[in-house]
C-alpha cells in the first residue's frame, strides 16, 4: 500500500539532513512524501540537489521562555503555522506525519493528530529539546538516536531507530582518492579532521595549529575553521603544503570523512552519527552553551563506549591534544580496537528502520 506521508525537519541541519534521508527511504518504498521546511536559509541551501522531492515551507516558530513577554506573539505565530499546516495536511490526503525535531515539528505533527494520521517524532541526542519534550505529547512514536534519550520520554511508545545518514555519505570513498581532493600527499601515515561546528571555534582552531608544529611529519590535517578563523588558521600552518587543507567550511563531506583516520569535533548527534559511520575516532570537545547541555551528554555515550576522549572547552589545549594524537599514531592494536568500537555505536539502516515503523502503523 502506498502512504502519503509528510516530513517536518526544518531549521537546522541537523533535522534537515536526517530528516531528507528518511524521506528518500520513502520514496524509494514507493510511498508519496512532501518535505516541510522553513524559510530559514540554511533550508534552502540543504534542499539543493534534492530535486527528486517535493518541499514546501512552514513558518519556524521557537518558543521563548514562558514568563517571557515574547510568549503571546510565539502562541499567535505557532497557532498561524499550525493552521497553515492543517490545509498542507488535509490537501494532501496524509497518511502519517514524522517531526525530525526543533518547533518546526511541533505544529505539523499536532495538526497530523488533528486530522487522524499516525504521528511521530525523532530526537537524535541524549537528552532531548523542549520543543521534542512538548511534541512528543501528540506523537503515536517517538523515535530515538541514542538508547539513553528513552527515560526522558516516560509513558510514551519509543523505539530506538538511530539517526538517518544523509543520502550523500552512504557511498564511502576511498582514502587515497579522498585526500587527493584535498590536495593531501599520497605518503601521509595519518589525517586529522577538525571540525568546531558550522562557526568553528577560535579556542580549538588555535590549540590544534600549535600542537601541529610538535607532531611528526606523517600527520595530516583537513581544517575546517569557520569562517571567522580562517585567515588566522590558514597562516599558522605556515608552509604545510601537501600536508594541510583549511577551509572555512566543507561541500564535501563524505570525502572529508574518507580521507580522515580520527576527528576533533563538537559532539551534536549528526556529526557523532557521522563519525560512528565512518569509524572515526575522535576527541570531543562539547558545545558550552549548548541546551541542557545535550553534547556532553552526547559524548558520554561515545566516552563510555571506549569510542572516543571528552575535553572540555575550557580545557581543550595543545599539549593535551598532541598526546592524544601522537598515543593514536604510534599504537596501532589500540587504534584499531578504538576504531573498531566507534563503527559498533553505527545504525546503517536507520532510515530503513523509522520507514519500517510508519508502514507497520499504518496498515
Amino acid at each position: 500500500m502506498s502512504l502519503k506521508v509528510i516530513v517536518a525537519c526544518g531549521g537546522t541541519g541537523g533535522h534537515l539532513f536526517p530528516g531528507i534521508a528518511v524521506a528518500e527511504a520513502l520514496q524509494e518504498r514507493g510511498h508519496e512524501c512532501l518535505v516541510l521546511i522553513s524559510e530559514k536559509k540554511i533550508d534552502a541551501l540543504a534542499v539543493k540537489g534534492h530535486d527528486h522531492l517535493r518541499f514546501e515551507t512552514v513558518e519556524a516558530v521557537a518558543m521563548p521562555r514562558l514568563l517571557s513577554p515574547r510568549i503571546v506573539p510565539f502562541a499567535f505565530r505557532m497557532w498561524r503555522t499550525i493552521g497553515q499546516c492543517r490545509k498542507i495536511i488535509r490537501d494532501f490526503g496524509t497518511d502519517a506525519v514524522l517531526g525530525m525535531g526543533g518547533f518546526t515539528s511541533l505544529p505539523p505533527v499536532w495538526a497530523g493528530r488533528r486530522h487522524g494520521a499516525k504521528t511521530f517524532i525523532h530526537d537524535s541526542n541524549a537528552i532531548p529539546g523542549r520543543a521534542n519534550k512538548l511534541t512528543a505529547r501528540f506523537a503515536d512514536t517517538v523515535c530515538l538516536g541514542l538508547e539513553e534519550c528513552a527515560p526522558y520520554f516516560e509513558g510514551r511508545k519509543t523505539e530506538v531507530t538511530g539517526t538517518p545518514v544523509r543520502s550523500s555519505l552512504k557511498e564511502k570513498m576511498e582514502k587515497t582518492v579522498a585526500r587527493r581532493r584535498f590536495g593531501l600527499r599520497d605518503d601521509l601515515g595519518h589525517v586529522l579532521l577538525v571540525m568546531g561546528g558550522s562557526q568553528g571555534a577560535q579556542g580549538i582552531n588555535r590549540a590544534v595549529v600549535k600542537a601541529f608544529h610538535d607532531l611528526p611529519g606523517g600527520l595530516g590535517v583537513i581544517h575546517l575553521s569557520g569562517p571567522d578563523g580562517f585567515e588566522e588558521t590558514q597562516a599558522g600552518y605556515g608552509d604545510a603544503e601537501g600536508r594541510v587543507h583549511v577551509a572555512p567550511f566543507c561541500h564535501e563531506m563524505g570525502a572529508a570523512y574518507a580521507a580522515s583516520d580520527f576527528a576533533i569535533a563538537r559532539s551534536g548527534a549528526s556529526s557523532l552519527t557521522e563519525l560512528s559511520h565512518f569509524g572515526l575516532p575522535s576527541i570531543l570537545v562539547p558545545y558550552p552553551f549548548a541546551a541542557d547541555d545535550h553534547q556532553t551528554k552526547n559524548a558520554d555515550v561515545f566516552v563510555r563506549a571506549g569510542a572516543a576522549l571528552l575535553v572540555k572547552h575550557d580545557e581543550f589545549e595543545a599539549r593535551d591534544v598532541a598526546e592524544f594524537l601522537r598515543k593514536w599514531m604510534s599504537e596501532k592494536e589500540e587504534f584499531a580496537a578504538v576504531r573498531k568500537r566507534v563503527l559498533s555505536l553505527a545504525v546503517p539502516n536507520a532510515a530503513g528502520n523509522m520507514c519500517d515503523l510508519i508502514e507497520e502503523a499504518c496498515r
